[in-house]
C-alpha cells in the first residue's frame, strides 16, 4: 500500500510497528519522532525483539542524545557500519522488515517528515521483498556486505546507478522529483536524452551546486521547477506504470557511496506515484 506525505502522518510507521510480531527490524538515518518512539517502547513491552540501524553522523553531528533515547525503548541500537560513516558516505535508508511485511521509503522518522515533508512510504505483505530486506538488515548489522542476492528485488546502493538509469529510459514521460542533484553522468545523461519527455522537481531551497545543474538539464531541454510547499526531500521517478521510490537522490554519492534503500513499484501504485508527481510539478516554478 502507498502513502503519501504529509496527508497520511505518521499513522502507517506506527501501524506497521504495532504489528510487529516476534521480530522488527528498522534501518533509518534518524529516529526522533516521540510517537514512533512510544510505539517501539510498547513492541518492546509486548515481546517484540528491535533492532535499530542509525547514521552514526546524521548531519555531521555524533546523535548521543538520539541514541539513549533508542536506547531507553528496550530495542538493541546499532550505528552503521564504519564503511557507512566517513565523511560525505552515510547510511541514509529507511525501511523496516517484520516477518514477510516491509516497508521501504523516503522519510526519516522525524516529525517534518510526516508533517512538512513531500515523502512516499510502501508498505506490504510481500517475501521476496522481506527476504531481501532481512539479508540487507543482518549484513549491516554484522557489519559485512549484502552480496548482489538483494539487487534482484530492491534497488540497492552502493552501486544503484545502473538500475536507475533503466528506470529513466522508461518509453514515454517521467516524472522525477528530488532533494538532491549534483553530476552522476549517466543520470545526467539519461535525463538530457529525455528532453522535454523529463519534469524533474526540485526543492525550492535547492544550493547553488544544484541549480548550476539544473540550469544545464534545462538548456538541453529537460523541463526543471521549483517547489516551495511542501518541502520537497522525496526521491522518485514515476511514469504511468512504473515507478521507484527509495532514500537515493540524484547525486553521485547517494548512487555510489551511501547504504541506500529503493524499490520499483508498477500497476496502480506507479499510477498513483505519477499523478502525484505531475501534480507537484503543475504547482512547482521555473525558479
Amino acid at each position: 500500500m502507498l502513502f503519501i506525505e504529509p496527508q497520511a502522518g505518521v499513522a502507517p510507521v506506527v501501524r506497521f510497528i504495532r504489528h510487529a510480531h516476534q521480530r522488527l527490524d528498522i534501518n533509518t538515518y534518524l529516529l526522533t519522532d516521540r510517537v514512533i518512539l512510544r510505539a517501539v517502547q510498547s513492541a518492546v513491552r509486548h515481546g517484540v525483539r528491535v533492532r535499530i540501524i542509525i547514521a552514526r553522523h546524521p548531519y555531521g553531528r555524533r546523535p548521543r542524545g538520539e541514541i539513549a533515547r533508542l536506547r531507553a525503548t528496550g530495542a538493541q541500537v546499532r550505528y552503521a557500519p564504519r564503511r557507512f560513516s566517513r565523511r560525505y558516505v552515510f547510511d541514509h535508508a529507511k525501511y523496516m522488515v517484520s516477518g514477510n511485511h516491509g516497508e521501504i521509503g523516503t522519510a526519516n522518522m522525524t516529525w517534518s517528515a510526516f508533517h512538512e515533508n513531500r515523502e512516499y512510504l510502501w508498505t506490504g505483505h510481500d517475501p521476496r521483498i522481506a527476504q531481501a530486506l532481512r539479508s540487507v538488515f543482518q549484513a549491516d548489522w554484522s557489519h559485512r556486505h549484502a552480496g548482489r542476492g538483494p539487487r534482484e528485488t530492491l534497488i540497492l546502493s552502493p552501486g544503484a546507478t545502473a538500475a536507475l538509469v533503466r528506470t529513466l529510459r522508461m518509453p514515454r514521460r517521467v516524472c522525477l522529483e528530488s532533494e538532491e542533484l549534483g553530476r552522476d553522468r549517466p543520470i545526467l545523461a539519461a535525463l538530457r536524452a529525455k528532453g522535454r519527455a523529463a519534469e524533474l522537481l526540485l526543492p525550492a531551497r535547492l544550493n547553488r551546486y544544484d541549480r548550476r545543474v539544473a540550469r544545464s538539464l534545462a538548456s538541453s531541454g529537460v523541463q526543471v521547477r521549483f517547489l516551495r510547499h511542501p518541502y520537497l526531500h522525496a526521491k522518485l521517478i514515476a511514469g504511468p506504470n512504473r515507478a521507484f521510490i527509495g532514500s537515493e537522490n540524484l547525486s553521485p554519492s547517494s548512487l555510489k557511496h551511501n547504504r541506500e534503500v529503493g524499490l520499483v513499484l508498477r500497476g496502480a501504485d506507479a499510477r498513483q506515484l505519477f499523478d502525484q508527481c505531475r501534480r507537484d510539478f503543475g504547482r512547482g516554478t521555473g525558479r
